[in-house]
């Protein structure tokens, strides 16, 4: 529904909010308005995007287009979701691979060691080994 007609007649110039979405005209002829006259944001008449992140659930919003990282968590992979085995803590190994990587670890191979012969990620080795041996110092 346009409602621009709704601001016919006036003088000063429109303006829409970039974050409520309200509209307004100016009272001035000749100045820009310093905030939204409804919810006081100072961004309008600009794409505003609402983001929110999938790894520390931190919500914000820009207008400066997609952000390189999370502002409270700092993570760049802030829009893409986490697999469900990384976000319980686990591995997204089986029970035979995560026996594998003990019983290579005890006989005293580092995580690297472990990833390049088995050709398993070293994050998933490590976390493997992390739910093992909890309170260890993980060889690496």
């Amino acid at each position: 529904m346009d409602r621009s007609s709704d601001f016919t007649g006036t003088s000063g110039a429109l303006y829409t909010c970039s974050l409520c979405g309200h509209r307004w005209v100016s009272r001035k002829d000749d100045g820009i308005p310093k905030s939204c006259p409804k919810c006081r944001s100072t961004v309008w008449m600009k794409e505003y995007l609402r983001c929110v992140c999938l790894r520390c659930g931190h919500k914000w919003g820009t207008a400066r287009g997609r952000p390189k990282r999370c502002p409270r968590c700092h993570s760049v992979r802030w829009d893409i979701p986490d697999t469900e085995a990384h976000a319980s803590g686990g591995t997204s190994l089986s029970r035979k691979e995560k026996d594998d990587v003990a019983g290579l670890y005890e006989s005293g191979m580092g995580c690297t060691e472990i990833s390049i012969e088995t050709g398993i990620p070293f994050s998933d080795v490590y976390a493997a080994l992390r739910a093992k041996f909890p309170g260890a110092i993980i060889r690496i």
